[in-house]
């Protein structure tokens, strides 16, 4: 009797939790937004792209860790609280690395833009940016790895419910780890290896497709199956062979 309200009460106490944990995540949810910069590109023939960076009121911008590095005049920055106010500017970059000053400052303040007008505006939606972990592991959003990688996330995983769910959390929790990633030459050299075989699946959806790519996936291991079978039956086999004439 005394087991069964113990379970009782356990079972209990995790109803509880898991209806705060709910209830915060709702609550916090209710409070998030998603917004998308857009900038006049620089027709300068040595630009390589643009990093953005944001900061709260009575912050002061980090210039050493851009939040997003990019190709195109657009990105996109998830789950800003929209009960605060926020700064963001724009720098370019060329091939040299050498970076231009700061655009036009916009303010959005308790999800409102305030100053919006000129060359920079504030948009709801998706929008594309580097891939911060591979642009850490490789040095550059225009390493061709890297614009691999971008590609096939803007065309897969940006074009469904799931995949921007995906593309939300990692660029919200994935800075950290590619700007301590960025630090260490031997776990670049490391993610370098690891990233390898998420590139050329990669490569391969974009180059001819979802069905033809999981199709040859399949045969692959399929065929990687029974070459292991195959082996281990030859094996199997020789040793028997030599007890029978020993």
């Amino acid at each position: 009797m005394k087991q069964l309200q113990k379970r009782k009460r356990s079972t209990n106490l995790k109803l509880i939790l898991l209806f705060f944990f709910i209830f915060f995540y709702f609550v916090s949810s209710i409070h998030a937004m998603d917004i998308t910069l857009q900038w006049t590109p620089n027709n300068e023939p040595d630009v390589a792209g643009y990093k953005i960076f944001f900061r709260e009121e009575s912050q002061t911008y980090n210039y050493n860790a851009p939040y997003w590095e990019t190709i195109e005049a657009k990105c996109t920055i998830y789950d800003l609280d929209i009960t605060k106010t926020y700064y963001f500017v724009v720098r370019a970059f060329d091939i040299d690395g050498f970076t231009s000053s700061n655009s036009n400052e916009v303010i959005l303040r308790e999800g409102t833009a305030v100053n919006s007008a000129g060359n920079g505006a504030i948009g709801g939606g998706g929008g594309s940016g580097g891939c911060f972990i591979a642009t850490a592991a490789y040095g550059s959003v225009l390493e061709p790895r890297v614009r691999i990688l971008c590609k096939f996330r803007d065309r897969y995983l940006l074009t469904s419910g799931p995949g921007k769910t995906f593309v939300k959390n990692y660029y919200k929790h994935s800075p950290p780890a590619a700007d301590f990633i960025s630090k260490h030459a031997g776990l670049r050299a490391m993610v370098c290896i690891f990233l390898l075989p998420l590139v050329g699946f990669s490569w391969m959806m974009l180059k001819i497709g979802a069905g033809s790519t999981i199709l040859l996936i399949l045969l692959t291991g399929l065929g990687l199956a029974y070459l292991v079978g195959w082996i281990k039956n030859n094996r199997y086999s020789n040793s028997d062979e030599i007890q029978i004439r020993g």
